[in-house]
């Protein structure tokens, strides 16, 4: 495995909006998660989508302990007020920090104040560099499903989304049209 990674809840959403769940899950990473993040994926069908996964062992749930939960509730107290962090922010947030894990989130305030806390913290366009870069997916498919995504989640960098789509271009161009 390449790195572990805690999972954010809107990371499997945007993954499952675009149809790139099942490919996220064959990136060489140790996928974690909370309790807490299963609890908001409250649609049917992103629940079981989502547990299979933990069924095959590729997603980890870990089981925290009341004195965890207690440091997971003093951050959101701590936050709450400050940057509008949910309880589930601060479990991801918490469970990265004290395992020194990469930390996967489309949350703006739970990626600033991560990082200034010392968390390797990337979003969902990582995710699909990641899974370009692994060959999992096609530069075709990755400009595709991209935008798709930006139809879906339209608060993403669009300057960050643009570096892709010509780099992915430019790729598809190089090898004379060929995906």
């Amino acid at each position: 495995m390449e790195k572990i990674v805690v999972n954010d809840t809107n990371i499997f959403i945007d993954l499952f909006n675009v149809g790139l769940l099942e490919e996220f899950f064959s990136i060489p990473w140790e996928v974690h998660t909370t309790r807490f993040v299963m609890l908001e994926l409250l649609r049917e069908e992103q629940q079981a989508k989502v547990t299979p996964y933990l069924e095959s062992g590729k997603l980890h749930i870990p089981n925290l302990e009341s004195k965890e939960i207690a440091e997971i509730g003093r951050l959101f107290q701590q936050y709450e007020n400050q940057t509008n962090l949910s309880f589930t922010d601060c479990s991801v947030w918490y469970y990265a920090k004290a395992n020194n894990y990469m930390l996967l989130t489309g949350d703006r305030k739970l990626k600033t104040v991560t990082a200034f806390d010392g968390i390797e913290v990337h979003g969902i366009l990582h995710v699909f560099d990641r899974l370009v870069d692994n060959g999992i997916i096609s530069y075709q498919v990755a400009i595709e499903r991209i935008e798709l995504l930006y139809q879906t989640n339209p608060r993403l960098p669009k300057d960050e989304r643009d570096k892709r789509l010509q780099a992915w271009t430019a790729e598809i161009e190089k090898k004379g049209g060929c995906l």
